[in-house]
């Protein structure tokens, strides 16, 4: 786990995706190259998991499940505040934490938000998921009559007609590049350069893949940050334990064992090792002043990113990358009510530019 996290974080580093950042390339300017590049990430994605969870194949026998969350008034509000506070303070994004400019110092206060807002969410997880309205995860798979073979295909027909349709748009608009990513300097610039968007999708589907072989479930971000959250309110005197997050969401006994035995912590130090050893070994480990503004807008992002991914059951990666690729319907509403929420945001931050983050 360690190793395949590192890989990812290599990957990160390499390629130019986020989330909300894509959505702003077509609300600016109509480029929506990022977007067929999740479009692939996700198809290929798909094709993989349909054929590991539906044969069973993993390693260490593993039974491998796919990312399935409840519908539920948390999964709703959450996504939107995800959304939302991406928009906002979206120093999570690769191209965010390469940038020359205060990217990877403001990072540090998205990050912060992130854990805060994270573990915030956590004794509030039984209010929005089960007091108020829900009702049980839908796998398209597995829970209605297309099985494994009509869900695929169904995905694919969506996935298909969203790159075309965006190619023709684009095609007929003739909108501006994307902006060039930072690279390596000097020696390393050959090879810490920006790789193209598909050998990005692909990399990251493979991953993926390999992650749900060997952990059992798919790649997601938002548990660790959530446990980690917990582990140091313990430690401060709180009763984490007494948390509607756990017991319901993830076990209890997390709490009390080692970060280095859960999985998706394990995950994530990989993810973080290999982003940062990658980013110092191109000579972009720096870090510049920031405005008071930017660092509490930025701080805010992260928080309402954070809490929104806890109450919701996952993030851009649990949620949206992981979940629309275990065909889960969760997954798909998830998506729906997260662009609304960077949509939302744009709109906001362009009547009161106090609230952008950039």
């Amino acid at each position: 786990m360690l190793l395949l996290g590192f890989l990812i974080g290599y990957t990160l580093f390499h390629t130019n995706y986020g989330f909300a950042s894509v959505y702003k390339q077509i609300f600016e300017d109509g480029n929506t190259e990022m977007l067929r590049g999740h479009m692939q990430k996700l198809l290929i994605t798909t094709t993989l998991f349909a054929l590991i969870i539906s044969t069973q194949t993993a390693f260490f026998g593993e039974n491998p499940e796919g990312a399935l969350a409840p519908i539920s008034t948390g999964l709703v509000i959450g996504s939107f505040l995800f959304g939302f506070g991406m928009n906002i303070g979206s120093n999570l994004a690769p191209q965010a934490m390469r940038k020359m400019t205060g990217g990877r110092t403001a990072l540090l206060f998205t990050a912060s938000g992130f854990l805060i807002g994270a573990t915030i969410g956590a004794p509030h997880f039984a209010f929005w998921n089960t007091t108020l309205p829900n009702t049980p995860a839908v796998s398209i798979a597995e829970d209605t009559p297309l099985g494994f073979t009509g869900a695929w295909l169904l995905q694919t027909v969506i996935f298909a007609t969203v790159i075309i349709g965006t190619y023709l748009h684009q095609k007929r608009k003739l909108p501006p590049p994307l902006p060039p990513m930072p690279r390596g300097t000097n020696r390393t610039e050959i090879l810490f350069r920006t790789w193209p968007i598909w050998v990005g999708a692909t990399a990251f589907a493979l991953l993926n893949a390999a992650v749900l072989m060997v952990q059992g479930s798919p790649w997601k971000v938002t548990g660790a940050f959530t446990l980690w959250g917990s582990k140091l309110a313990d430690q401060m005197g709180f009763d984490p334990v007494s948390w509607s997050y756990w017991g319901e969401q993830e076990p209890v006994n997390e709490l009390t064992d080692s970060v280095f035995t859960s999985s998706i912590s394990v995950l994530n130090f990989g993810i973080i090792t290999g982003a940062l050893i990658t980013m110092a070994l191109a000579g972009l480990f720096r870090f510049a002043k920031i405005t008071i503004r930017m660092a509490g807008i930025t701080l805010l992002g992260g928080l309402l990113m954070g809490y929104g991914a806890t109450i919701s059951s996952g993030a851009n990666v649990g949620a949206y990358f992981s979940g629309i690729a275990s065909m889960s319907l969760h997954a798909w509403i998830w998506t729906g009510m997260a662009v609304t929420g960077v949509y939302t945001a744009y709109i906001i931050s362009r009547k009161i530019p106090f609230l952008a983050s950039k």
